[in-house]
Order: structure tokens, then C-alpha cells, then sequence
């Protein structure tokens, strides 16, 4: 079980100074350890998470894709009480390389292709191409898209419809 926080402040529900630290430095936001405290209740210490990202509209957490099942919990349990102390809708997202995230950032809509694109100054983006027809089944942004997985993966990405 991986935490952004240690286990005994999980558990306490006090963060201890490394901790407060990370916090304090930005390393982790206030919402992963409020995620953290959750979690470690719902599953007692056996369910972690790598990073959670607060949108507009709902809350990211992204984790090992083993930990999935875990997080959203037996009938969707613990995902609707994280939901509801939260008071957002919580979107649970497996870590993997830049394809599996894409996939499962746009999901419901379709990924129809995703090509390198080489650029005059020697850069490389990914264009990631979604059907047109799918464009009402994004929950977000194309740019808050763009936005978050460039953060998440470092990659310069462009999505666009066809």
C-alpha cells in the first residue's frame, strides 16, 4: 500500500513534521491527504493511491491498476463515500504509459489514433485524434485535458477531433 502520506498519519489523522513538510513544500496537496485519511479507513491501510488532481468537475485519483477495484470498493462503496465527504464526483484512473492514460482520461469517447508528429524545431507531440461524434461524451476540456496529462507524463500532446 502506497500512500502520499505515511501510514501512522493516516491512521492518526495527524501528520507528523516529514510529512507536514512534503505538505508545506507542495509535494502533496491537501486533498491527497485528505484522500489519504479516507482511504486508509475504507480499506484498513490496504489501499493506496499515487496522486489526486481536483478539476472543475470532478477529483482524480490515480493509482496502480491492481488498486482500482479497491479504491471503488464492493458496489461502488468507497467510491460513493469518498464522493460524497468530498463533495465532488471521483474518476479513478490506473497509472501505465501515455496510451492507457489518454484512453482512460477521454473514455467514454474513442481514441481513434494517436501519431507523433514532428515538429520544424526538432520537438515531438503526440496527436491523439477522437471521433467528432464523441465530442458530447468528454466529461472535460480538450485543454484541461492537454493540460493534465502533460503534467502527469511530461509528453506534449494535442487532441483533436476528426
Amino acid at each position: 500500500m502506497s500512500l502520499p502520506i505515511c501510514s501512522i498519519c493516516a491512521k492518526t489523522k495527524v501528520l507528523c513534521s516529514k510529512c507536514e513538510s512534503k505538505l508545506q513544500k507542495g509535494e502533496i496537496s491537501e486533498l491527497e491527504v485528505d484522500i489519504s485519511k479516507l482511504l486508509y479507513e475504507l480499506g484498513d491501510g490496504e489501499i493506496g493511491f499515487e496522486r489526486a488532481i481536483d478539476t472543475q468537475n470532478f477529483i482524480i485519483i490515480l493509482t496502480d491498476k491492481k488498486n482500482i477495484g479497491k479504491i471503488i470498493g464492493k458496489g461502488g462503496d468507497n467510491i460513493r463515500h469518498l464522493s460524497n465527504t468530498l463533495g465532488k464526483q471521483i474518476r479513478v484512473i490506473g497509472t501505465g504509459d501515455l496510451e492507457e492514460i489518454l484512453y482512460d482520461f477521454v473514455a467514454p469517447a474513442k481514441v481513434k489514433s494517436v501519431n507523433k508528429v514532428y515538429k520544424t524545431d526538432g520537438s515531438i507531440t503526440k496527436r491523439v485524434k477522437i471521433d467528432k461524434r464523441d465530442k458530447k461524451k468528454l466529461r472535460m476540456d480538450l485543454n484541461e485535458i492537454e493540460k493534465l496529462i502533460r503534467s502527469l507524463t511530461d509528453e506534449d500532446i494535442e487532441i483533436v477531433y476528426s
